[in-house]
């Protein structure tokens, strides 16, 4: 014979060790997996407690097996084997409940009459409910790792003669039900509310972070509260961010005078200059060439004139001074034009776009952009924000500036003017917002690229991270209403 089940149900010793020859545990065991299979068949637990009182009932031959199911403080009947359980009298019912009750808080198997000697005293619950019914009454408490979980209660008539259990009996019937507690406790958990089952999980785990050797758990439990507490409440400065550029406050662009071919390119992109320096010659050849020639054709015409005058011959004089006329324009025009061959710098800047020291020789129109100049002493900013958090923004706010090439500083900026048109870059919507430096710096040139900081206020960190997020879920949803 193989060891016998454990019979206290609840982790509870059983009221007395009664012996149970091979057979009789063999046959036990059996009608355990029976009940077990009928309740995992199952798909609530009001449905497995109506199985396994009926199963229960049929392999016991019992007159009634009544379930209850203990939770919330207090025990309600929900199964047994002859009716519904809500047409069960009010009287008997309570008695059912109040023998499950008693069973639960003994945390051991309860039977009137007693089987024998050495069993538990028959309780005042159990003997009301024998009385009530005339027969024989156990009440089998049910429990997972020490928890209250349930009761079955069992009824049988005697006859005259019989004993009121036979010796082995209440120990066949823990035998049956060794199973039917787990099992039990699945159904109920997976048809229990959630707001429930997260209660019961909470509770445990509060149980198990109580226990002496989870201190280390509790520490870094209480260190995460903390942070979450501080993330959640103390309010900081609430910045809108956006990329960041900086231009010259005054930009320049140089463009050809006349039509001509490049000759020498003084400055590359990233050069400093001062105003006067030259930047970039055109070649003089052609204008020269044709100043040489106007200017014999200025000679020719004021010969011609003189000439004119000694013949007395009004008609070829006029004629004559007219041409000169034309000849001292052409002159000046080329004149002009030689002056402005080499381009000079308007300002004291840095080029920032124009490298032709690749290009020289190349052919040029009048009106091509050559080079482009920007002041150095005085810099904007120029902050790309989104359109979910430009709302926000209202100029005279402070920021902060950290440009890629210097991240590690930040220069604090004022906000003074938001341009009212939107721009797609990089598939969104963005608003330029143009700052001006509070500290105007000579190392920070044009073009230079990073990250702008607004400070619009001061918020929780917490709800600084969820604002943005439901703000663009705003907009997303109004984009698809309409």
């Amino acid at each position: 014979m193989g060891e016998p089940w454990p019979r206290g149900l609840l982790g509870g010793a059983p009221p007395a060790e009664l012996a149970l020859d091979g057979r009789t545990e063999a046959n036990a065991r059996g009608d355990a997996l029976t009940l077990y299979a009928a309740l995992l068949d199952a798909d609530t637990i009001a449905i497995g407690a109506q199985r396994l009182a009926a199963v229960l009932a049929i392999q016991g031959h019992f007159d009634r097996v009544s379930v209850g199911l203990h939770e919330g403080g207090r025990t309600r009947l929900i199964a047994t084997s002859q009716l519904d359980a809500s047409q069960l009298p009010a009287e008997l019912e309570a008695l059912i409940l109040g023998a499950m009750d008693e069973a639960l808080d003994a945390g051991l198997t309860l039977a009137c009459p007693a089987p024998d000697p050495e069993s538990p005293a028959p309780q005042f619950e159990q003997g009301q409910l024998q009385r009530h019914v005339g027969g024989a009454v156990a009440t089998v408490p049910l429990g997972v790792r020490g928890a209250r979980l349930a009761a079955v209660c069992v009824e049988r008539h005697r006859t005259v003669g019989d004993p009121a259990w036979p010796a082995d009996a209440l120990a066949r019937l823990e035998q049956q039900l060794v199973l039917a507690a787990p099992a039990l406790r699945w159904l109920q958990a997976g048809t229990e509310p959630g707001w429930r089952r997260l209660r019961r999980d909470t509770l445990r785990g509060w149980a198990a972070l109580r226990q002496p050797d989870r201190r280390a758990r509790r520490q870094l439990l209480a260190a995460a509260a903390l942070a979450f507490a501080f993330v959640a409440l103390v309010p900081l400065d609430d910045p809108v961010a956006g990329r960041a550029r900086i231009e010259g406050a005054e930009q320049r662009v140089l463009s050809a005078p006349t039509d001509g071919f490049i000759k020498t390119a003084h400055v590359r992109p990233g050069d400093r200059v001062a105003a006067g320096a030259p930047l970039l010659d055109l070649l003089e050849a052609d204008l020269r060439l044709e100043h040489d020639r106007w200017r014999s054709q200025l000679t020719q015409y004021e010969n011609a004139y003189a000439a004119a005058m000694a013949g007395a011959d009004r008609v070829a004089a006029a004629t004559s001074v007219a041409r000169i006329g034309e000849a001292q324009a052409q002159l000046a025009l080329i004149d002009a034009q030689l002056t402005r061959s080499r381009l000079t710098a308007p300002f004291d800047g840095v080029v920032i776009d124009g490298d032709l020291s690749q290009s020289i020789g190349a052919p040029v129109r009048q009106g091509d952009t050559l080079l482009t100049l920007a002041t150095t002493g005085r810099q904007r900013v120029i902050v790309q924000v989104d359109e979910t958090d430009i709302a926000r923004v209202t100029p005279g706010q402070p920021g902060h500036l950290s440009v890629s090439s210097l991240p590690w500083r930040r220069d604090a900026l004022v906000i003074e003017r938001i341009a009212p048109l939107a721009k797609a870059v990089d598939g969104r919507n963005v608003f330029e917002v143009e700052a001006r430096l509070s500290a105007p710096r000579a190392d920070l040139r044009p073009g230079l690229l990073g990250r702008a900081d607004i400070v619009t206020g001061r918020a929780p960190l917490l709800w600084a991270w969820a604002r943005h997020s439901l703000l663009r879920l705003r907009v997303a949803l109004w984009a698809w209403l309409a």
